[in-house]
């Protein structure tokens, strides 16, 4: 009976570690069906549109990734370095409707109580009601895109260029990233 009460706990102890992984998934990866994360489309040669989208508010974060997706693109393309020519920060807030739950459970608790001439073990029917209310929020998707254009050799005096190499460090420095 030692047992019945290990397994709660340590189920408990497996899904917290579960939830834990998801909640600290990286948010810069390739944007799969549900159009999170970062994408890019060839426009000519040498010039790329590149996209961040995120669920969220931090708009320093996704312009960051999206310039972080350009330095990628830039020297898988064998460039050393590129030209922002046209940026756009799209925010879409969502309002979410008031909602309402309730919940009820039923199990039994078990227990030892333990003295000088052995244990006993015993369990008991237990049930819980839940209710759950939340009033309304908002829920907020953010895109960051911008056009690019790759160069190699001396990079141009710009405010709006940007060196790969360095900038792949420096960002992925920023958010731990690998």
């Amino acid at each position: 009976m030692k047992n019945c009460i290990f397994k709660p706990i340590s189920m408990l102890v497996l899904f917290t570690l579960i939830l834990a992984g998801c909640a600290s998934a990286p948010k810069y990866k390739q944007a799969q069906g549900n159009g999170y994360g970062y994408s890019e489309s060839k426009i000519t040669s040498d010039k790329y549109r590149v996209s961040f989208k995120t669920r969220g508010d931090d708009k320093l974060m996704v312009m960051d990734f999206a310039l972080l997706r350009a330095a990628e693109l830039t020297k898988q393309q064998g460039y050393d370095w590129f030209v922002v020519v046209s940026r756009d920060t799209l925010i879409d807030q969502k309002s979410v409707q008031p909602r309402s739950s309730v919940g009820v459970s039923a199990g039994r608790d078990v227990y030892q109580s333990c003295g000088a001439l052995g244990c006993q073990t015993r369990s008991r029917p237990s049930t819980g009601v839940g209710i759950g209310l939340n009033f309304g929020d908002t829920d907020s998707e953010i895109q960051s895109i911008i056009e690019i254009n790759l160069g190699k050799g001396v990079r141009p005096e710009n405010l709006d260029s940007y060196p790969a190499d360095e900038l792949i460090t420096n960002i992925k420095s920023s958010y731990q990233l690998e």
